[in-house]
């Protein structure tokens, strides 16, 4: 009998998904998932599936720890209205993945994309609060925007080795060990609402590392902030465009 293809609510039916995917393996079809029906993904819904190379699923909202990670052959993934990563280390050693679509994410947990090491560009349009390692252990990650985001977590850019430019227009916090082992990283710009950074913020960046802030020498205390051979650009306007905070 003919295996018919329903439509899988991946938060209660993983099994289901798991073997629609493994049969269009055998069949030697390219496992590329939609589902519109799918709102949200479990913790380890799809962790460790062989084989499943892009993901679309527009109506999700959610999605939990480990939900894809381990997928060794993942290369694209949309969640066009995915607002939130509920756990952490979601797409965890996700070796191949090289795109990403998540234009309404405004909150992730700890490390989502570690060891994402193909993964180049990173556009978070809507990210509001993140947990620490946002981008750690990037190896591969040379752009990434984040026009949003207000506190910028510890250990957010830790071991990204490709890194040459960081952009910050809406940071107002910047907490510990957030650019470590960024060997190429060659400047840190900085929006016009910045209140505070941790003595230990830039610990482990190049020497000559370019710091541009928009406030006086002396306004923000513990400079210079774990980096003794930066370049410290004081009253220095930022560049870009700062977004209005959302309502």
């Amino acid at each position: 009998m003919a295996v018919v293809e329903k439509t899988v609510d991946i938060l209660g039916d993983d099994g289901v998904c798991k073997f629609i995917i493994e049969r269009k393996l055998t069949e030697g079809m390219p496992v590329d998932f939609y589902d519109e029906a799918v709102k949200n993904l479990r913790s380890y819904a799809l962790r460790g599936m062989q084989g499943l190379q892009s993901i679309d699923l527009p109506n999700v909202t959610d999605v939990g720890s480990y939900a894809l990670a381990y997928c060794p052959d993942l290369k694209r993934i949309s969640l066009s209205k995915c607002t939130r990563f509920s756990g952490n280390y979601v797409f965890r050693d996700c070796s191949e993945l090289e795109s990403v679509d998540f234009p309404l994410l405004q909150s992730v947990y700890e490390a989502s994309f570690a060891g994402c090491n193909k993964l180049a560009s990173i556009s978070l349009p809507s990210l509001v609060s993140s947990g620490s390692s946002l981008f750690g252990s990037m190896g591969a990650l040379v752009s990434a925007s984040i026009p949003r985001l207000t506190t910028l977590p510890s250990y957010a850019f830790n071991n990204c080795r490709s890194i040459r430019q960081i952009d910050l227009p809406s940071v107002t916090t910047i907490r510990e060990a957030v650019m470590g082992i960024c060997p190429l990283l060659e400047v840190v710009n900085i929006g016009p609402n910045i209140t505070t950074i941790h003595s230990s913020a830039f610990s482990g960046t190049p020497d000559g590392m370019i710091i541009n802030l928009p406030v006086a020498e002396g306004t923000i205390s513990g400079a210079p902030w774990g980096a003794p051979n930066a370049i410290i650009n004081y009253d220095t306007p930022y560049a870009g465009v700062v977004p209005i905070p959302e309502s």
